[in-house]
């Protein structure tokens, strides 16, 4: 019994938590959800995403990044669009005004190059044409001719259509030569008095 009161009078009470000196009991923890052990950042520094620091808040991570500024080049990511440039050139001197009469003398010389190919073009069509007309001409004549013998072939197909008989198509011949030889008569009596 002795041994058993000095077991008691050694150990300490642990319902009523009287008498302890360490850690508090576990009924009278804190009621916080966050046991972590502090790390020495003021609270909101943690990193952005962690359970430690809040989400959407912090410095460079947080800016609004648009996809349409970096164009995607077969090289990779070009970088983002800057605005204008510096200041342009401010002292126009000797140099400046030679650099600038050179660019258009290359201009007018690039413009007159591709005159002068208009030139020859245009000159080789007109040769063309011209080639082309006269051969129009020659074909114009064969063509009249083409025509007169085709107006007497359609005459006689005419004839034989209509059942005439050879009588009154040698009349229709010699009638007609007969009028083409006086008039032949008469131009040259016109002609002979011209050249008189």
């Amino acid at each position: 019994m002795a041994s058993n009161h000095k077991a008691s009078a050694s150990r300490p009470v642990s319902r009523g938590g009287i008498g302890l000196t360490g850690r508090p009991p576990s009924g009278m923890r804190p009621l916080s959800g966050n046991n972590r052990v502090a790390t020495g950042l003021p609270p909101g520094t943690a990193r952005p995403g962690s359970r430690g620091g809040p989400l959407g808040t912090g410095g460079v991570l947080s800016s609004q990044i648009k996809v349409a500024d970096r164009p995607v080049t077969q090289q990779g990511l070009s970088g983002m669009k800057t605005g204008m440039k510096g200041p342009q050139r401010q002292i126009l001197d000797k140099s400046y005004y030679l650099g600038l009469l050179r660019s258009k003398i290359s201009e007018l010389t690039t413009e007159i190059n591709k005159l002068q190919k208009e030139i020859e073009m245009h000159n080789q069509e007109n040769s063309v044409y011209l080639s082309y007309e006269k051969r129009a001409e020659t074909l114009a004549v064969e063509i009249k001719e083409f025509q007169g013998q085709l107006a007497d072939y359609n005459m006689l197909v005419d004839k034989l259509n209509t059942n005439t008989e050879m009588e009154e198509v040698m009349n229709d011949y010699n009638m007609l030569k007969a009028q083409n030889d006086r008039e032949t008569q008469s131009m040259d009596i016109i002609f002979t008095e011209r050249q008189a």
